[in-house]
């Protein structure tokens, strides 16, 4: 278990830097947000925002238009300066950085830091949609009266708080040849490197292959597939060695908007509520956007003579009850490594009950 616990960490920050974009390594912050002027007044409120996302991809759109709200709805009086691309936080420092108050935000994956953050590590999988999939991850992060208070005060031992969610994207398996269906690549050579059971369960061969390998591997026939978020396999040009993509209809969430706890702390109720009310905003944007992207990337696969198909709404839910089932497995060793397993079991029998579907027994 720790053997696989310990690759699906690694191959997490992998696959997550692929979509992401991730372009910096480690470093030493070179501005800090606390010397933007700190509460009081509105005026003059600059928040410092470090991140390894390009300003040109799906994350970095939604900060320039998070940024473009905040000023709008305080008419000028606040601002978020943005740095991108990893020039002034590597990844995998987003959370220390912005918790020792080097910078005053950043968007942090929900699965970075399944050790530092175990009660957000809950299965999230919506067959609804975009914008149910952060309803889902809100819920329970930010509203649900049982378990807020759980994951919030987890994630506030960071000395961070959390605003909101961001939609992630619509998983693919690419494949050379075509397929509609889970009982037809059974028994393919599937090339990952998390979520490893769970493929194995859909009747897949699991080889470990992380995303960055994909495009020799996959050319090379190491492997006969592979999964992973569409848009960013697209952006791999995955589809010039495998051209046919087969989303598997399900949808998640996971880049939360973060701020350092004291900096909240210091704004007034007001400038908080701009805050919130410009996270809302985007996350209405983002919907759009994200569907947007989806329509763009099937041009792009087709441009390149290949075809993007979507699995039927049985298969579907087959995907969705199994890395469900695969999810709350893992979130119960990260409780149990972390001492807070009872928490877990409410935050857990909470999804269950959002997603309809049942929470396995212990």
């Amino acid at each position: 278990m720790k053997k696989k616990l310990l690759a699906l960490v690694l191959t997490v920050a992998v696959a997550a830097a692929m979509v992401l974009a991730a372009c910096g390594g480690g470093g030493t912050p070179s501005g800090s947000g606390s010397a933007a002027p700190q509460g009081g007044s509105s005026a003059g409120i600059v928040l410092k925002l470090a991140t390894t996302l390009s300003k040109n991809e799906f994350g970095g759109q939604m900060v320039e238009y998070l940024k473009g709200k905040v000023e709008e709805l305080s008419g000028g009086e606040m601002t978020i300066d943005p740095s991108y691309s990893g020039t002034e936080v590597g990844f995998g420092e987003e959370l220390s950085f912005v918790g020792a108050g080097a910078y005053d935000m950043t968007l942090i994956g929900q699965a970075m830091y399944t050790n530092v953050l175990p009660l957000l590590n809950f299965p999230s999988q919506s067959l609804k949609g975009y914008e149910d999939a952060v309803n889902l991850m809100d819920t329970i992060a930010f509203k649900n009266e049982k378990t807020a208070p759980l994951v919030q005060a987890d994630i506030e031992k960071n000395n961070v708080h959390m605003i909101g969610s961001l939609p992630g994207g619509s998983n693919a398996f690419i494949t050379k040849t075509e397929y509609a269906t889970l009982d037809e690549m059974k028994g393919l050579k599937l090339g990952i490197g998390m979520n490893q059971s769970a493929m194995e369960m859909l009747g897949f061969n699991v080889v470990t292959i992380f995303p960055n390998e994909y495009y020799d591997k996959l050319s090379r026939g190491v492997a006969d597939a592979g999964y992973m978020s569409a848009t960013a396999l697209v952006s791999m040009s995955l589809q010039e060695v495998t051209p046919y993509f087969l989303t598997d209809g399900t949808y998640t969430a996971g880049n939360f908007i973060t701020v350092n706890l004291d900096r909240w702390n210091s704004l007034t109720s007001e400038q908080q509520k701009i805050l919130e009310d410009a996270v809302a905003a985007t996350q209405q944007y983002s919907f759009d956007l994200a569907n947007k992207a989806d329509e763009e990337i099937a041009g792009t696969i087709e441009a390149a003579n290949g075809k993007l198909n979507k699995l039927g709404s049985e298969d579907a839910t087959r995907v969705q009850a199994v890395f469900f089932e695969t999810g709350v497995a893992d979130a119960r060793v990260y409780a149990q490594n972390a001492g807070n397993s009872d928490d877990m079991e409410i935050i857990l029998q909470e999804v269950a009950n959002y997603v309809g579907l049942e929470l396995p027994a212990k």
